[in-house]
């Protein structure tokens, strides 16, 4: 496994990493991980990581060492491996990973986990592409490519002319069950004021901006009601200070890094997940563990997340950041106890059969085969 970062400012796709090589080994196969940031606390695994060291850009933390790929390539060649599979299409390491990979006849797959703005303007994107032809090459070192969502795989294919196989993010449905509101809240000290949760990184692409205006609607209706924001980033400072500047930050509680053993608690405990991206949603694994523990959700028409959701089957959908729409989906979902089991329940079946990791990685595994025996 090839992987720029390797902690919490990776996203989705460190979890996709950790949770997809845990299952893996426990499938038989032998997984190490390279990569350029690993924060030990925050993404635990047991298999060995090998860190390729070097100077950072700051603004995206990648791998600047002219070195790099040549540390990466004695650490391939020395662990004689089948396949290699980048993860994260538009990272310097990933893809070093893919042309490593060619130049040494190992079989190599590449996971795009991105979608970017405005992803349905074909044109923009495959002129751009072509004007930057080395990142062509580069992404035809792939022999086999997926994307976590049908909204990924039509992003890439921007990119590329190589087919994309779809094979989505998954959970562990042992781990995310659906607990008892009394027992979750019980774990994690909460009263029984009713509230709705998100959970994720502090950055612009979430709309957590649109989700503290929005609230601010719901208390209005709801004075009982609280919000709690669970996670890390940049934009924690301007939420206090907006939450504190609307009038709502009494009603506002902000978690913090929650550790991994606590989230299942953490997403049984809430009446409501809400994901409010505003762009650039490619997946959202927080969805499948909110409803694998057996949380109703509400999310944004944003790349993925209407997968997920099937187009509104499996949770509510309102269009990116606009406050009125999801305040009134908010305050539609709370008052409606009937909708939201029927929810519950109906997501948390679809959870267990389609994203259970161990469905995911069996469908890793076969493109693993064919690409091996092809």
């Amino acid at each position: 496994m090839v992987v720029e970062w390797l902690n919490a400012r990776a996203g989705g796709v460190a979890v996709h990493v950790s949770q997809l090589t845990e299952f893996l080994v426990r499938k038989g196969l032998d997984v190490e991980i390279i990569t350029s940031s690993w924060e030990t606390e925050e993404m635990r695994v047991s298999v060995p990581v090998h860190v390729i060291k070097g100077p950072k850009d700051p603004f995206f933390r990648v791998n600047l060492s002219p070195w790099a790929s040549k540390e990466m390539k004695e650490v391939i060649k020395k662990g004689d491996f089948d396949v290699i599979h980048s993860h994260h299409a538009f990272s310097r390491t990933p893809l070093s990973g893919l042309n490593i990979g060619k130049d040494l006849g190992i079989r190599t797959v590449l996971t795009t986990h991105t979608v970017s703005f405005m992803p349905d303007y074909e044109y923009l994107w495959s002129a751009l592409s072509y004007s930057y032809p080395v990142y062509r090459i580069m992404l035809s070192k792939a022999d086999e490519i997926i994307a976590v969502s049908e909204a990924a795989g039509r992003f890439i294919s921007y990119f590329t002319d190589i087919p994309i196989t779809v094979i989505p993010n998954g959970v562990d449905t042992s781990k995310f069950r659906s607990m008892g509101k009394e027992e979750a809240r019980a774990v994690m000290n909460f009263d029984d004021a009713p509230f709705f949760l998100y959970v994720g990184r502090l950055v612009g692409k979430k709309g957590l901006l649109t989700l503290l205006l929005a609230f601010r609607e719901v208390a209005e209706e709801l004075p009982e009601a609280r919000l709690r924001i669970a996670g890390k980033g940049k934009l924690k400072p301007v939420l206090r200070s907006m939450s504190k500047a609307i009038g709502i930050e009494e009603k506002v509680d902000f978690l913090g890094y929650v550790p991994g053993e606590m989230m299942n608690a953490l997403f049984s405990s809430a009446d409501i997940f809400v994901l409010p991206s505003s762009f650039g949603e490619s997946f959202g694994i927080v969805l499948l563990e909110a409803m694998a523990s057996g949380t109703p959700v509400i999310g944004t028409r944003v790349g993925g997340i209407e997968e997920i959701l099937g187009k509104g089957k499996y949770g509510l959908l309102v269009p990116p950041s606009e406050p009125e729409e999801l305040a009134g989906a908010m305050l539609d979902l709370m008052g409606d106890k009937e909708k939201r089991s029927i929810l519950s329940k109906r997501s948390l079946k679809m959870v267990r059969s389609k994203y259970d990791w161990r469905v995911v990685s069996e469908r890793v595994m076969e493109l693993y085969e064919k690409s091996h025996v092809s």
